[in-house]
């Protein structure tokens, strides 16, 4: 797969704004330019940033819906994006229109502030020169306005509420033919690649995914319908997602429409549209989430259309799994809905408190998307790591757990060791020999800051918050040098495939001593601190998944990783995943239902924070590890090598009689279906012909590989 990361250096334009609007907050700008082109061309390719997002209209035509990426490539820099604008342009007269909205917001916790708007445009050929200079013409669009209410968006949201006041609206300004004689002129500022912006990487993900308008579950109910007193009407949407809210009445001016989501209280962003006389329509350009969408109506406005826009990251929902249980069904499903609706600009916890990428999240969603999603998603997963690699501070050498942040800090250890072992897990997926080379020696330098006490483990690091996870009854110490020990596997693994000799063993060495302290927490029961207050499943959990369990020990610890339930669902996955790893399949499966029974039963399309709804968000993709633990081991698919070099296929058929499973590996899917009735069972499966195949298949089995039926006495068929 092709990726690589681009700055670009050269640039002619220059970046513009409205000069005394250079800092304002929550600021949106319209920017007019009229272009005269003799031929129209067959490609034109734009350069554009912005100051944070923008819309692009030519002749009147949206070409852009939500331009721009949240800034933060790096903590000076910013990005752009690369449109062919050629199917908009006509021969003669072309209006270039620009909505820019700043946010201007340094506490963000999903953007770093550059301090001020900035708009630049770039599209060149042999012919034709278009740039973002003092030719402009812009004005500060004053339907626009500051929300001062109560309900205002979390602090860690760079954007903020949309208040959209339509009896000051600017009629027609993006339209072929309109009079912008009276806009002021743009000020221009640094060139692109100078000035406050800083320096400019194109966009490293696709333009996001627009799914059009659509009518909402139930919009028919209220069509044509208006209220002798306000009157609050819930709109559905099928499941939870990423949409901007559109409505069309028929009202006199002044009467305020609020419309929310089951998110809103949460602190995610809302709109407000304050309406002018007659019939009128108003998109809010800001989306939020959810699949409840409350419309405050006044008495007096008649509907006469609801719908919503649905977007998103752009991708295709590749992977599947369906077996004889229903509630397995619905939890993989949900795990997939909940791990879309977290992926935009970045991979984030949740897509309305925060929408920030908390690298412990971003390694859950990455695993996600091996077994669900096309492979453009790892994109957004390579854009993580390319920017906390560029946040590292030279001297501490520290990998930040939240990135692009300004003025804040996070570093939380578990979750950046949990990351390193992330590394691995991405390159044994795709195969990507470049990715280990652009991350070890950042592995390495973050490893090495641990220090080792006396007794041989390693000395707690707290890090800038001494996190481990949600919940009570965390045992330090088992979890945290079973992480290290796990990541020190993982630098080793990379030194070797790298050739580095000496590192691979000095890494060796390293474990060797940390296995051997390791095992004076071991009680005879399971791992503990002897100051702890009983036992904790997190860190033995990953003292299988490490190795630092030998085998012998896995007859009593597989008692303590199922009867123990302290994990929250940020670390339930590496739970399940230990259970798996030692071929506990049954009693995996049995926590894994039982634990998520309440989110499974739950009328909502997406997973939990916390064990209880209330506790936390509604939708956190660090929830949805079911989704891997039934396509990895009850569907039994995974690389055994580097980018399915060789796979394993190993179906759980004592515990289901029918599996259907399909995973979009890098090599090609890979589909199975497994088939019991009273007298056999039959396997078939599709798999890339250049994959080694690993297959498990039970007694008396018919094997159908690729549509030639395989007659063996074998347990074990090798393709």
């Amino acid at each position: 797969m092709e990726y690589k990361r681009v700055l670009n250096e050269t640039w002619k334009a220059r970046w513009i704004w409205l000069g005394e609007e250079k800092a304002s907050k929550n600021a949106w700008l319209c920017f007019n330019k009229n272009v005269n082109i003799s031929e129209k061309p067959e490609k034109l390719f734009a350069k554009i940033a912005a100051e944070n997002k923008y819309w692009l209209y030519i002749n009147g035509k949206c070409a852009v819906r939500e331009g721009g990426l949240k800034r933060g490539p790096t903590p000076t820099g910013c990005y752009y994006d690369e449109v062919d604008i050629s199917p908009y342009l006509a021969q003669g007269e072309n209006l270039i229109s620009i909505l820019v909205w700043y946010w201007g917001n340094e506490a963000s916790y999903s953007s770093s502030d550059a301090g001020q708007g900035g708009l630049l445009f770039e599209a060149e050929n042999e012919k034709i020169s278009i740039l973002s200079d003092d030719s402009w013409s812009v004005i500060k669009n004053p339907a626009f306005k500051e929300d001062k209410g109560k309900m205002q968006p979390n602090y860690r949201l760079p954007e903020s509420n949309v208040y959209y006041d339509a009896r000051d609206e600017i009629a027609d300004w993006n339209k072929s033919g309109y009079d912008f004689s009276h806009w002021q002129k743009a000020t221009a500022y640094a060139i692109g690649g100078e000035g406050c912006w800083g320096e400019l990487y194109k966009r490293e993900i696709p333009m996001f995914k627009d799914f059009g308008l659509k009518d909402y579950e139930n919009s028919k109910e209220f069509e044509s319908m208006s209220f002798r007193l306000k009157k609050k009407i819930t709109l559905r949407v099928p499941y939870n997602a990423q949409l901007t809210p559109y409505l069309e009445v028929d009202a006199k001016k002044g009467k305020k429409i609020v419309i929310t989501t089951e998110n809103t209280h949460t602190g995610s962003i809302h709109s407000t549209y304050i309406t002018k006389d007659d019939v009128q329509s108003f998109e809010s350009p800001a989306w939020f989430n959810g699949e409840q969408i409350t419309y405050e109506i006044p008495s007096g406005v008649k509907i006469l259309s609801l719908k919503y826009r649905e977007s998103g990251y752009n991708t295709e929902f590749c992977g599947s799994f369906n077996c004889e249980n229903n509630d397995m069904n619905i939890l993989w499903q949900k795990s997939l809905r909940t791990l879309y609706v977290t992926m935009r600009d970045n991979f984030m916890d949740c897509p309305d408190r925060e929408r920030a990428q908390w690298w412990g999240d971003v390694t859950n969603e990455m695993m996600l998307t091996m077994y669900s999603l096309a492979h453009s998603s790892y994109h957004l997963y390579l854009k993580g790591v390319n920017t906390m690699l560029s946040y590292i501070d030279p001297e501490t050498k520290v990998l930040q757990t939240v990135v692009p942040i300004k003025n804040d800090y996070f570093e939380l250890p578990c979750q950046q060791l949990a990351g390193v072992c992330g590394f691995w897990t991405y390159y044994m997926y795709t195969g990507d020999i470049d990715f280990i080379k652009s991350v070890y020696d950042a592995a390495v330098n973050y490893i090495n800051l641990w220090n080792t006490q006396e007794n041989g483990l390693v000395e707690h690091r707290p890090g800038s918050w001494d996190w481990q996870d949600w919940g009570s009854k965390i045992d330090v110490a088992p979890l945290e040098n079973a992480w290290y020990y796990y990541a020190l596997s993982v630098v080793k693994n990379m030194a070797e495939l790298l050739r580095k000799t000496t590192d691979a063993e000095d890494f060796d060495s390293r474990m060797k001593s940390l296995y051997e302290a390791y095992q004076t927490l071991w009680t005879g029961e399971g791992y503990k601190n002897p100051e702890n207050d009983g036992y904790d499943d997190r860190g033995n959990a990953v003292a299988v998944l490490s190795g630092l369990c030998p085998e012998e020990n896995y007859g009593k610890i597989k008692k303590l990783l199922f009867d123990t339930r302290n994990a929250s669902p940020y670390m339930e996955y590496y739970v399940l995943e230990s259970l798996c790893r030692m071929g506990e399949y049954s009693l995996a499966e049995r926590r894994m239902l039982e634990r998520y029974n309440e989110m499974i039963a739950e009328d909502y399309s997406t997973l939990w924070e916390n064990w209880i709804k209330k506790d936390g968000t509604s939708n956190h993709a660090w929830t949805g590890g079911p989704l891997v633990i039934m396509s990895k081991h009850i569907a039994g698919i995974k690389p055994i090598s580097a980018g399915y070099e060789k796979t394993e296929i190993r179906p759980q058929y004592d515990l289901h009689k029918n599996i259907s499973c399909t995973v979009p590996a890098i090599t090609g899917d890979i589909k199975l279906d497994v088939v019991t009735d009273d007298e056999k069972t039959s396997v078939f499966f599709e798999y890339p012909q250049n994959s080694q195949v690993i297959l498990h298949i039970p007694e008396n089995a018919v094997i159908t590989a690729n549509g030639n039926i395989i007659q063996t006495t074998e347990s074990i068929v090798v393709l």
